[in-house]
Parts: structure tokens; sequence; C-alpha cells
């Protein structure tokens, strides 16, 4: 069969897996529902304290004279350039990375816990399992995240250990430290989603070698149903910003279809990559 004929099949079945299992769909949608929410407490809380720590830097700094004028004068008269109390910034700098670690890693176990339940139950809707290759379903998931979002994760916070003090002071922004970050994070997250389609096919030890075989001969194809749920994604992030004040029923429907680009995006990669695989 074409490759272009399995997207488009798989793009009509994944949309009949939809109506024909109203109940696992609507539960999907709540388990999404729920993500979103968990995420938002946890942002809340700790981002609040991330921009106090944050304004309590900028405020002693707004404070000092760093003009050379001042500068001059103070190292003549033997005088601090930081101040009387630099420890503020050390101190609230030292908070705000210990905020936003711990912040980081509550969002990584949510999110590798709550797509974990997603793509098994995802797995029910498409394959009808029963319990027990439900819950083998969920621990692979869980395994696969854990090791691909891990990896993430864990180059983020390599990049985070720089100095916030020292970023504060300097007023500046290194796309070099972050480059590798950026370009390394989209190539683990396309094989994740090949990896995650294909648990109810492949077993656990031969994952990763199907994984780099259908992600690198036929990139191509899986691009493209990339760029299909991708889109539709997009689609609804636009609608939101549009309506967000505009019109209150057209921006329920952004909602939904924003919930829903991510319940469709594992029917349909799942469809997709089993039939390619």
């Amino acid at each position: 069969m074409p490759q272009k004929t399995i997207l488009l099949n798989s793009f009509k079945e994944s949309f009949a897996v939809i109506r024909n299992n109203k109940f696992l769909t609507a539960l999907l949608f709540i388990l999404q529902i729920a993500l979103f929410a968990t995420l938002s407490t946890l942002s809340y809380n700790y981002m609040s304290s991330i921009v106090e720590n944050q304004k309590a830097i900028d405020d002693y700094l707004g404070k000092l004279e760093l003009d050379e004028t001042s500068i001059m004068s103070n190292l003549l008269q033997h005088e601090s350039i930081v101040g009387n109390n630099p420890a503020i910034v050390m101190e609230n700098s030292k908070k705000m990375l210990k905020n936003l670690r711990i912040y980081l890693i509550y969002i990584y176990l949510m999110l590798v816990i709550f797509a974990s339940a997603g793509w098994a139950i995802t797995y029910k809707l498409i394959h009808k399992l029963g319990l027990k290759k439900l819950i083998i379903c969920f621990l692979k998931s869980f395994v696969i995240l854990l090791l691909y979002l891990g990896l993430i994760f864990f180059f983020f916070l390599l990049l985070i250990n720089i100095s916030f003090a020292e970023f504060a002071a300097e007023r500046t922004f290194s796309f070099a430290k972050y480059a590798a970050f950026l370009i390394l994070s989209p190539v683990l997250a396309y094989f994740m989603f090949i990896s995650l389609s294909l648990l109810d096919k492949v077993k656990l030890k031969d994952l990763i070698q199907r994984t780099l075989i259908i992600g690198i001969k036929k990139a191509h194809i899986v691009l493209m149903a990339c760029f299909i749920n991708a889109s539709i994604f997009t689609l609804s992030v636009l609608l939101l910003y549009f309506f967000l004040e505009k019109n209150l029923f057209v921006l329920l429907l952004s909602a939904m279809l924003f919930i829903f680009s991510f319940v469709f995006g594992r029917i349909f990669m799942i469809n997709f990559i089993e039939k390619l695989s």
C-alpha cells in the first residue's frame, strides 16, 4: 500500500475510532483536562515564587548606581560596587534556582504519569485491550516516557545550572548555550512518539531498533503525519489567542479543539505508525 494512502486511511480510521468509542474518548478528554489543571496549579504556585525572587533581584540591582562615574568613585573610596547587601542577589538566585528545579521535576513526573495513562487508554480504545494488556501498555509507556522525557529534562536542567546572579547582573543571553537543547529536544520528541506508537506491536527490547528504522528510513512520511498533528494543535492555539476576549462560544470550541489535538494526535499516530511498520 502506498505510504500516502496509509496516511489518508489512518486519518479516516482515527475519526472512526473516536466516533465508535465515545466513552473512552471522553475519558481521554477528561484525563487531558486533568493534566492541564495539574500543570496550571503547579505553574501558579512555583512561578509566583520565582517571579518574587526575580523582582527582589531587579529591585536591588535597580537601586545601584552602575554608571562609570559612580563605579570609579566607589573603587577610589574602597566601597563595594554591588551595594551594601549583595547577599540579597545570591540568596534570591539560589531560591529561584531551587524552586525552578523542583517545579521542573514535578512537571516531569506529572507528564510521565498522565501521558502513560493517556497512551494506555488510547491503545485500549483502538485495540480493545483487556486489563492485563492495558497495565502492560501503561508500564511500557511509563518506561519510554521516563527515558525520553528524562533526557529532555536532564539537558534542560544542565542549562539552568548557570548562575542566575551572573545572568541578572550581565543581562545577556547566549543563544549558543541553548542551541544544542533546541535541536536535540525536537529530535528526541520525534523518536519518542514513534516508540510510543509501536508499543502493542513491538517488544520493549526491540523498540529502539524499530524506532530508528522507521524514524530514519521513513522520515519523510512520518514527518508528514507529525505536521498534520502540529497543524491541528497550531490552529487551536491561534483560535484561542484570537478569540480570547472576543467570542465566548468560539473560545470554548477552540479550547475543545486544543484538547482534541492531543487526543486525536495519539490515535492517529498509533494507527499510522502501526500500518507503516
